[in-house]
């Protein structure tokens, strides 16, 4: 019993670290970087979620509403529209 305590403690002495500090995905430097990596993903998945949604468009409103307001100055600008028409058109789109 003696001699098979004293085998087992010989067998753990000694520096045990130094192989596995380069196991897995690199050990110690992949493993912030692939963390790095993961949060990144979850934040750009979070992103594009959100946008799709309409949810943070920086404050550039709806730009389908932008857009229609656009091609309606361009027709009152090439005269295909009178004012009138102009002015209930935008009305009726900001409402």
């Amino acid at each position: 019993m003696v001699k098979t305590l004293s085998t087992l403690s010989l067998a753990q002495s000694g520096n045990s670290y130094g192989y596995h500090m380069m196991d897995g995905w690199g050990g110690w430097f992949m493993g912030p970087v692939m963390m790095l990596l993961v949060f990144g993903l979850l934040i750009l998945g979070v992103v594009l979620v959100l946008r799709a949604l309409g949810i943070g468009d920086g404050g550039r409103g709806n730009s389908s509403q932008d857009r229609a307001l656009e091609i309606l100055k361009e027709r009152f600008a090439r005269g295909e529209i009178d004012e009138e028409e102009f002015r209930n058109r935008r009305k009726h789109l900001w409402n």
